[in-house]
């Protein structure tokens, strides 16, 4: 869906950010401003800014920022061009989209249709036709008022008896056909779905787009499930069967449950477990990781422990950890699926199954050790080859390397930890490397920020500590100067949050930038990174300024430019730092 941008700057101008954000978080005045905690990371003390005057948010612990479009699209989890549409209707604000106006309103012929088959299926599992199909859905543990509760229906044992419903209200078979409800042969028209329980499936907002059949026979001839194939509104690797009131439950509970099949999921939801989804009987696919990413960053696998199920599940995994998902893997003993555990059991030792569920790295350690003899050279290599799709799949340089460091303990390889890296990480982490010094440059290239300058200001806004090493030196640019005088000014409280709140508001936007890069790079770095970081600024800090100290001897004396180069390498190559210092302030006072 897309606007024209003077609607788009309609919506950030109109909107009163304090009043659309007010509603999802608690703000409350401070200065111009206005302050909370950040809905975006479990926050504990008000990281979180809203400024009126630049019409923008902040958090100044995650990162999280943006205007109120973004806001809005980020904690609701919606596209851009839906997130602009929800709040032109919600605010009343005069804005048409140019494009995708409106495949709801292009579709609504379609979903009318399916909301007519979808009334005829339920119409007819509480018919005498339906018998059969109610009581195979009464001996699965489903009750009438659940049935009813979830739409479950019947397409009768019949050649054309949906066709000919459809046809009798007007509907041309054409359309019916290209919705996937009936198909075409030799003797004419016929039922796409026949003497199958129905299962509807949904959109995330709540249109019927297509069905799901089971049979009841035992014929081998016969597929047990049947879809809807794809359509205009039903595309099976982008939509998610289970997704109810617009994934309200899942973004509060923030996580859900995926399973393989219709009756796993509505035996969790008869449970109270409705945040149970599964992926249509397809592979799980990107555009359904995107779909799940609107509402949760948690999601717990339990799909059948059987050898398919496992590989579906290391696949969907992998699938999932390139958007950043935690997972986890729920394995049920005793039962072959979801479904009958819950029937065998009961809810209780499914919460205890829930919070035993392994880590993704752990189960996949444990499901592919059992292919290997680690005590063989060879196979142990094999073994951790295995792990490098692993490896790729996964989003950060953080979250990379404690996977690694599990590894190495799991294989007793610690001193090969380097190993490790260059076998599994290390041509990925390159091209990070190659694309974050690109990045670096863009935002710093014209603020023409010296390099040194711009690293020494990170490190001081870790710690006033820093600080106070470095404060004296003399800073060339504008930009370091001016954060180096408000770090003097604000003493101690909060270091660094009340820092960045004090000073973000006020500067450039190329300079929000950078800020906003180096409050992320921080919480990132552990403090024996944060040492040798300030062993290796300190260095060169001192190789700096001794060529500048010596720059007049240099054409002037050389003899005593040469003993004072001699000296001051000697000086360099001791890296202990408070001998460093020491050295350092004695060679600075130094009359040559």
């Amino acid at each position: 869906m897309r606007f024209r941008n003077e609607d788009l700057d309609k919506v950030i101008t109109q909107l009163n950010i304090v009043e659309v954000i007010g509603e999802y978080v608690d703000l409350k005045k401070t200065g111009s401003n206005y302050k909370g905690l950040c809905p975006f990371h479990k926050d504990t003390n008000p990281s979180f800014m809203v400024s009126t005057s630049k019409n923008i948010y902040k958090c100044f612990v995650c990162g999280a920022g943006g205007n109120v479009i973004k806001f809005y699209m980020e904690y609701n989890k919606l596209s851009y061009g839906e997130a602009v549409y929800e709040l032109s209707k919600k605010y009343k604000l005069d804005i048409t989209p140019i494009s995708g106006n409106d495949s709801e309103d292009r579709n609504k012929k379609y979903y009318k249709i399916l909301d007519e088959a979808l009334s005829f299926f339920k119409e007819n599992i509480f018919s005498n036709s339906g018998r059969e199909a109610l009581s195979y859905l009464n001996n699965r543990g489903m009750q009438p008022d659940f049935i009813k509760g979830n739409n479950l229906g019947y397409a009768l044992n019949s050649w054309d008896s949906l066709y000919n419903h459809l046809v009798g209200k007007g509907y041309d078979p054409p359309i019916l056909s290209k919705l996937g409800l009936i198909k075409s042969g030799d003797k004419g028209y016929y039922d796409t779905f026949r003497d199958r329980v129905i299962y509807p499936i949904y959109s995330p907002s709540g249109n019927v787009i297509a069905f799901g059949g089971r049979t009841m026979s035992d014929r081998k001839d016969l597929a047990k499930y049947l879809n809807s194939p794809e359509t205009p509104v039903f595309h099976k690797g982008r939509n998610l069967y289970g997704i109810k009131n617009k994934g309200s439950s899942i973004r509060r509970k923030n996580y859900a449950l995926l399973m393989e099949g219709y009756m796993d999921v509505l035996a969790a939801h008869a449970y109270g477990f409705d945040v149970a989804l599964a992926p249509l009987g397809t592979t799980f696919s990107n555009e359904q990781a995107e779909l799940l990413k609107r509402y949760t960053s948690n999601v717990i696998i339990a799909f059948d422990m059987d050898n398919a199920g496992r590989v579906a599940s290391e696949k969907a995994s992998l699938v999932l950890k390139k958007y950043g998902f935690n997972i986890r893997i729920l394995e049920l003993k005793n039962a072959k699926d979801p479904d009958e555990f819950l029937k065998k059991y009961g809810k209780t030792e499914f919460l205890k199954s829930v919070k035993n569920s392994k880590e993704i790295f752990d189960f996949l350690y444990d499901y592919y050790v059992r292919e290997y003899d680690l005590s063989n050279f060879m196979a142990k290599q094999n073994f951790i080859g295995r792990f490098k799709e692993f490896f790729l799949s996964v989003e950060t340089d953080l979250e990379k390397s404690l996977y690694l460091n599990k590894l190495s303990v799991s294989l007793g390889m610690e001193k090969e930890i380097e190993i490790l890296r260059k076998i599994l990480i290390q041509n990925d982490e390159g091209t990070g490397k190659v694309r974050k010094i690109e990045r670096q440059h863009i935002k710093t290239r014209s603020l023409k920020i010296d390099e040194l300058e711009l690293e020494t200001l990170k490190l001081c806004l870790k710690d006033r500590k820093y600080f106070e090493k470095f404060k004296n030196k003399t800073i060339t640019s504008p930009f370091v100067q001016n954060i180096f005088d408000t770090i003097e000014q604000n003493g101690e409280q909060n270091y660094i949050q009340e820092l960045l709140r004090g000073i973000f508001f006020k500067l450039e936007e190329e300079e929000e930038g950078i800020i906003l890069n180096i409050s992320t790079e921080l919480s990132a770095k552990n403090e024996d990174e944060i040492i040798n970081t300030y062993i290796e600024i300190y260095k060169r800090w001192f190789v700096k300024e001794i060529d500048e100290k010596m720059s007049f001897f240099k054409t002037n004396d050389i003899k005593s430019f040469l003993n004072c180069k001699k000296i001051c390498e000697k000086i360099i190559g001791d890296i202990k730092i408070d001998d460093l210092e020491e050295k350092y302030k004695e060679f600075i006072s130094m009359k040559i």
